[in-house]
């Protein structure tokens, strides 16, 4: 899907910078990895969506 500017225009660049900005950090993909590992070595599996938030910034990853 590529991003479209206000006026409807093909706009690559802000398209990137904006899933750049929108990636999820390395850090929270470490978490969630260890979310399910930790339940899986404990024997049960994480069925539905897992929400991080930061406490000091309050962004929500989904």
């Amino acid at each position: 899907m590529s991003y479209r500017s206000k006026e409807g225009y093909r706009d690559p660049t802000a398209g990137e910078a904006i899933k750049e900005v929108d990636k999820e950090p390395d850090n929270i993909r470490w978490l969630r990895k260890m979310f399910r590992e930790v339940a899986g070595l404990l024997g049960y599996e994480i069925v539905g969506r897992v929400v991080v938030r930061g406490r000091k910034t309050k962004r929500t990853w989904r």
